[in-house]
């Protein structure tokens, strides 16, 4: 493979594939948050979920770190760099998805230790608006994502909408995630 070439041979347009990707995605997350926990965890395994929160902290951050640091890669013109970082930041992302599902399905979530007050007009709604740009942003990033596998980078500006779709999804997708740390900051650290 030569440099600029695409990673994946394409077989399926763009908004196809990012529609069944999407609803593939969307379907794994509605079965986790509509299943219901084990009633009983062996103590290893509640170890684990309860060390999750901390593991996924970590990811979300490590994912906006290279969120970032592609989106300034790309401004520069540094091409290949952008990519590395973008697909290191796809990655964590998908990492933080399996450990997500992976912890709701066995029943670790955690409700909120602080006042009512700062629950109801902090916590809430860092949340909510962290859910919802999580839910728009999927369809955004797996495009973005399967555009840059699978078209060679000196024709994507000309053939698709990666770039602009690409701003946007990275707008919602940091402040997602930066949302995403303060909530876990809410529950572990703050309360």
């Amino acid at each position: 493979m030569r440099v600029g070439e695409p990673v994946i041979r394409a077989r399926l347009p763009p908004v196809f594939a990012t529609l069944v990707l999407t609803l593939l995605v969307y379907s794994v997350l509605a079965y986790a948050l509509t299943s219901r926990p084990p009633l009983y965890l062996a103590p290893s395994l509640a170890r684990i979920v309860g060390f999750l929160p901390h593991v996924i902290a970590v990811v979300n951050t490590a994912a906006l770190y290279f969120l970032y640091r592609g989106w300034r890669a790309v401004k520069g013109g540094r091409v290949r760099r952008h990519r590395a970082y973008m697909l290191a930041a796809a990655t964590f992302i998908s990492v933080f998805l399996v450990l997500y599902v992976t912890r709701v399905v066995l029943g670790g979530t955690t409700a909120f230790p602080g006042p009512p007050d700062v629950r109801l007009y902090v916590y809430l709604p860092a949340l909510t608006l962290h859910i919802v740009l999580s839910i728009i942003s999927v369809p955004l990033v797996i495009y973005n994502v399967y555009i840059g596998l699978t078209y060679d980078w000196r024709t994507i500006r000309q053939r698709t909408r990666h770039p602009q779709v690409g701003r946007i999804a990275v707008l919602l997708w940091s402040i997602s995630l930066a949302l995403g740390v303060f909530v876990y900051l809410m529950l572990n650290v703050f309360f």
